[in-house]
């Protein structure tokens, strides 16, 4: 059954679990697919495709897509006889929490702060202003610009 999702959503072996919206294609890692946390993030991967997941302006749109997208995999699961742990997604939702908290985090202050732009957030406590980078798979940068 795996098999045909492989085909089916323009799955190619990588070397991470990836779900490019640019050219809707997949990307797997051929070696986990033996493994049910393997098929589960094939099928979390294959979810944020069927959800149209394809842009994210703010960090907690992201945060929801990333949860919409497990809770549908979940459903798949059962469909094609994948066990859940729910261990493994906790992990990989607290790994997006604990991204979007510490850019949304004021270094001046350690607030909570808000987000203006993809890479602009705002402190409501201290009236910092801070840029953060972009990538979602390198240390988080935070730079105060006020």
């Amino acid at each position: 059954m795996i098999q045909t999702l492989l085909k089916e959503y323009k799955c190619v072996p990588g070397e991470r679990f990836a779900y490019s919206s640019q050219n809707k294609s997949i990307t797997f890692i051929a070696e986990s697919m033996r493994t049910p946390a393997g098929k589960l993030a094939l099928l979390h991967e294959i979810a944020h495709m069927k959800l149209g997941h394809f842009s994210y302006k703010y960090d907690l749109e992201l945060f929801k897509m990333e949860i919409d997208a497990w809770e549908e995999a979940k459903v798949m699961a059962k469909e094609y006889l994948v066990k859940v742990d729910e261990s493994h997604i906790d992990d990989c939702l607290l790994s997006y929490d604990k991204w979007v908290t510490k850019r949304a985090t004021c270094p001046r202050c350690k607030s909570f702060g808000l987000q203006k732009t993809e890479t602009l957030f705002s402190c409501v406590s201290c009236d910092s202003q801070w840029k953060v980078n972009k990538s979602r798979n390198k240390r988080i940068l935070r730079k105060l610009i006020n």
